[in-house]
Parts: structure tokens; C-alpha cells; sequence
């Protein structure tokens, strides 16, 4: 089965002042977060923008972050829309354009059944070779995967894994109880990475690894070597990051932080619009403090 190992960022999309993919921020960009301990990179993702991403786009994206990886990571691509025909037409051309799997998203707006959504991912893995991470978010979608469903996609669909953003923990401990040790689970929160990991998930899903990636990475590992204390101090050390760049529409605060810090990504594309003065002030002066 193919790894996708611990930390996987939800990669941002970089833009010029026109709004247009600035392919070589972009190509950097993969490189960097490879360098931060980043195992593979989630592309065309919610992080990135995927609304306003077309066909066109993705295709650049997915040959650019190629290019700049290589063998170093694995590349997912977001894939999953509210339509079943469209995300197999994107979910075959990632596949043509050398991904190593693809990430589904619950369909979202439509607010499919719990069938529907079985059916909707059953579609989907008739027609790709890809493996699947399955995408639960409710709080976007308007849809929660239900535990038994999950169970389905895990026996019936086989999916490899499930970036788990449902923000609940509880629900989370009982889905590690019920497929665990079926399928990879990740958090899909940086904010809950440490309870996710002492429960028995693998990794996570991460914005914040844009600019703390090396922090994130050593804590997985050490609650992994059974250095629990350490972990958690680590933990609360990151607490107000995780919390802060999703103040404001992501990936406003993410996408500041990483002008200011690193090289220049641009702008969110409208309808998500540049973040306030104070919070560029606040993110700047909590990233000095963990640096």
C-alpha cells in the first residue's frame, strides 16, 4: 500500500497580482515544504482555492509540483467535487499527470444521502487506479460521513485513508476504534494533531506545516517515541498558530503569514479576500515567538 507518511500539507495556491498561477513561487513553494518535513502534498485542495481553480489550472499544477518533487513526496490532488462526473473527469487526468493518489471531498451544496455518498466514491474508484483519501468536513459540505458509511468505504470501496475535519473528537476516537486498522487516518485540524496521534491516527493534514512544518513533524515523532510530555508542551507551544491562521477565510492568514515570512504568494482570490492589519500583526508576532 502506498505511504503517504505523517505530515501532509494542504498545499496553498500561489498567484501573481492577476490572479494567475505564478508557477515558479509554486515550484519553490513544493520545495520548501519537502525541506520542512512535509511527506507529501495535498494539491487543489480547499487550501488551495480549488473553487477557482479550472481544468486548465489544475493541470499546470499538478506538472509544476511534479517537476519540483519528483520522487521526494508524494503528491495528492484534490479532485472531489458536488459532481460525480466531473470529479472522475479531474480524478483521470491526475492520474495521467502522474499523482501518486487523489483526495475526495464529501459532495458538497447538494447534500447527498448517506447512500449517495457511498455511491458517489464507489463511482469515482471504479474509474481511477488512484488511492483514495476520503474527505470528511461537515462544516463545508453541510454533510457528515457517517460512521457506518465510513465503515462501508473502508470494507466495500477499499479507500486508503480519510483526512478526518469533522471536529469532533469523540466521533474521531470511535472511527480509530471502528477502521483503524484498516485505513490511515488523519487529522484534519492541525489544532487536534496531538489528540488524533495519542489516539492512534497517523498523521495529519496540515495548514499551519506551511511555516511550522519542522515543529509539527517533531511532535508526531515524539508522541510517537512515547515522549508524551514533551509532544504536549510542544503542542500548547503551537496552539496559537493553529488557532490564528484560521481567524479569518482561510487561506488568508496562511497565505500572509508566508508573504511575510518567506516569499511572496499573493492574494486569496475573491470571494476570500486579504486578512486585517491586526491579525497580519498577530500571526507575524506568534511565528517570531515559536522561531
Amino acid at each position: 500500500m502506498i505511504n503517504f507518511g505523517k505530515l501532509i500539507t494542504a498545499s496553498i495556491t500561489p498567484f501573481d497580482k492577476n490572479g494567475v498561477i505564478n508557477t515558479d513561487t509554486l515550484w519553490r513553494l513544493c520545495r520548501k515544504l519537502i525541506h520542512d518535513k512535509s511527506d507529501s502534498l495535498v494539491l487543489t485542495g480547499t487550501t488551495a482555492e480549488s473553487p477557482n481553480l479550472t481544468k486548465e489550472d489544475r493541470g499546470i499544477i499538478y506538472s509544476t509540483a511534479k517537476e519540483a518533487v519528483g520522487d521526494k513526496a508524494k503528491l495528492i490532488a484534490g479532485t472531489g467535487t458536488y459532481s460525480t462526473k466531473v470529479s472522475i473527469e479531474y480524478s483521470k487526468m491526475a492520474y495521467d499527470l502522474g499523482m501518486d493518489g487523489i483526495m475526495i471531498v464529501t459532495p458538497y451544496y447538494s447534500k447527498p444521502s448517506q447512500y449517495g455518498i457511498l455511491k458517489h466514491f464507489e463511482a469515482i474508484s471504479n474509474n481511477t487506479n488512484l488511492p483514495i483519501m476520503a474527505y470528511n468536513i461537515p462544516g463545508r459540505t453541510g454533510t457528515l460521513i457517517e460512521l457506518e458509511t465510513i465503515e462501508k468505504l473502508v470494507n466495500e470501496i477499499n479507500i486508503h485513508s480519510i483526512k478526518d475535519a469533522v471536529g469532533n473528537i469523540e466521533f474521531s476516537k470511535k472511527q480509530i476504534d471502528l477502521v483503524g486498522d484498516k485505513t490511515k487516518i488523519y487529522s484534519g485540524d492541525d489544532a487536534l494533531t496531538y489528540d488524533f496521534i495519542i489516539n492512534g491516527a497517523v498523521g495529519v493534514v496540515s495548514v499551519a506545516s506551511h511555516v511550522v512544518g519542522n515543529e509539527i513533524s517533531k511532535m508526531i515523532e515524539l508522541i510517537q517515541s512515547g515522549m508524551t510530555s514533551e509532544a504536549k508542551e510542544l503542542n500548547l507551544l503551537l496552539q496559537d498558530i493553529f488557532t490564528l491562521i484560521f481567524d479569518e477565510p482561510s487561506p488568508g492568514p496562511i497565505k500572509s503569514l508566508l508573504s511575510q515570512t518567506w516569499e511572496n504568494v499573493g492574494d486569496p482570490l475573491l470571494p476570500i479576500t486579504p486578512i486585517s492589519e491586526d491579525l497580519t500583526l498577530k500571526l507575524l508576532d506568534n511565528f517570531k515567538k515559536i522561531q
